[in-house]
């Protein structure tokens, strides 16, 4: 009984770490997009929607940052959803000739303040509707990058969400995974030829389908629903890496814990479900991108991946187990694929000394793992903290 426990164990962790590796060698090989090089022919019209649940002097600052698109003022419009804001931010955004839309619900959700927003706006007056959080500030040039990428009326499109802040070792660590998960589910997928996954901001879509699909989603965890829909029409999510999109990352325990219960509950949001659909779509359409979806569903959030391996790693010197130094080369390869994925402006000694907190993060991912239940259903609060980003000319990774 304990072999087979042993083998099953063995075989699940070698899948998970095969699965990253391959996407991630295939990561390197991603080229990055000559925009001098696309003629445009179309401008699109864009309608910006930022939901905005509290924190009304952040959406104030990043709404102001986000006014300095170099696109066309007439191509582009913001509308910030408001959930619980004060009146008289309500005023400051009006004053700056932002469209706001107020909304009110017994238990607030992302979903269903995109959804009430959607209601209210024609598929006439837009082409494409681009999504971001209240946090997260767009390079001058985001919006010029995306239409020039959407001159074949593309359906989706996610661009690079990356670190604003690297202020402390939460926000370093949280910063170098999102750089991994954009190289492996995002560059890594794009060699490919399968979707990009979606990370919930920074999208772009195109307006009737992305109005349509939504009305079906209410949850917590929009993006990921939202990421199987596209799947079951076939619609292949593309990834523009050049295309910022700067977004506070979190910088202390408490605040890590709350996001990440989020993450994991999309992680097994509906997985039977999308397992079953999954396989039957894979089976009677060939199409990998299912076979791709049920594969990310089964995968262990990356720090958990990476502790559980480094402490498979020991079972070497543990005699009565028969795959020991196989654990140890499981943990090399997974060292590897995540060290290939990082971006080289995070290899320096802020990061090195960030690393060291790696066992405390591991901790507080399997705390926020068995606090998860539920997180799926309600919207959970975020706090973010004014003024406390680095985000400028001289952020390390700002693109040149």
């Amino acid at each position: 009984m304990l072999y087979i426990v042993e083998v099953l164990s063995f075989i699940y962790l070698a899948f998970n770490i095969a699965y990253l590796l391959f996407f991630a060698l295939l990561g390197c090989l991603y080229q990055e997009t000559i925009f001098k090089d696309i003629e445009i022919k179309i401008e699109n019209r864009f309608v910006v929607l930022v939901p905005a649940f509290k924190h009304d002097a952040v959406i104030l600052q990043t709404i102001e940052q986000n006014l300095k698109q170099d696109y066309p003022k007439d191509k582009h419009n913001f509308i910030v959803i408001a959930d619980s804001l004060l009146p008289a931010t309500i005023g400051e955004l009006i004053k700056k000739n932002i469209k706001v839309i107020e909304v009110q619900f017994d238990e607030s959700n992302k979903a269903k303040s995109i959804n009430f927003a959607l209601n209210l706006l024609s598929e006439k007056d837009y082409d494409y509707c681009l999504l971001l959080d209240i946090d997260n500030i767009m390079e001058p040039a985001f919006i010029s990058k995306m239409n020039a990428r959407l001159q074949n009326q593309e359906i989706a499109i996610q661009g690079h969400r990356t670190a604003k802040n690297l202020n402390s070792s939460f926000a370093i660590l949280d910063a170098v995974s999102e750089e991994i998960n954009n190289h492996i589910f995002r560059k890594g997928h794009a060699v490919s030829g399968l979707s990009a996954a979606l990370i919930g901001s920074g999208q772009v879509m195109a307006f009737k389908t992305y109005k349509q699909l939504m009305l079906s989603i209410t949850s917590a965890v929009e993006d990921k629903e939202l990421e199987f829909a596209l799947t079951k029409l076939y619609y292949r999510v593309l990834y523009e890496n050049n295309a910022l999109v700067y977004d506070e990352k979190v910088q202390n325990a408490g605040v890590f814990i709350n996001q990440r219960k989020r993450w994991i509950a999309s992680q097994f949001f509906d997985i039977k479900l999308v397992i079953y659909q999954g396989l039957v779509g894979f089976l009677k359409k060939g199409d990998f991108n299912f076979l791709d979806r049920v594969f990310q569903r089964l995968l262990l959030p990356r720090i958990l991946l990476l502790g559980i391996s480094f402490f498979s790693a020991f079972i070497v010197f543990v005699p009565f187990f028969h795959f020991g130094t196989y654990y140890l080369y499981l943990f090399f390869a997974c060292c590897f694929g995540f060290l290939i994925s990082m971006p080289a402006a995070l290899y320096n000694s802020k990061t090195l000394l960030a690393a060291l907190r790696l066992p405390e993060v591991f901790i507080l991912m399997v705390l926020a793992t068995i606090r998860s239940k539920g997180a799926s259903k309600k919207f959970i609060h975020t706090i973010h903290q004014l003024g406390s980003n680095d985000f400028g000319a001289k952020h390390p990774l700002k693109k040149k």
